[in-house]
């Protein structure tokens, strides 16, 4: 899967779970969207490892705190699983 696509399911979950309507192009991060909160983040994480079949550790869940860090890591993920 290329990093367009990932980026487009994560965005889906994002807009699912947080119901908004976000923008594919901007950067989107727990700093500069204030409806990604705490409890949020939980329910973000655990509806993004559903959506790709991956299990964040929570190392991971502390620090993926916005839309690029997340797509590295599921991409990182893809790649070490081929």
């Amino acid at each position: 899967m290329d990093v367009k696509e990932t980026r487009k399911r994560v965005l889906s979950v994002l807009c699912t779970v947080l119901r908004q309507n976000l923008n594919f192009d901007a950067e989107i991060d727990v700093e500069n969207l204030s409806e990604w909160n705490s409890l949020k983040h939980i329910e973000i994480m655990f509806a993004l490892e559903d959506e790709f079949g991956i299990e964040f550790s929570e190392e991971e869940l502390t620090s993926l705190k916005s839309i690029a860090k997340i797509v590295d890591a599921i991409q990182m993920r893809m790649l070490d699983e081929t």
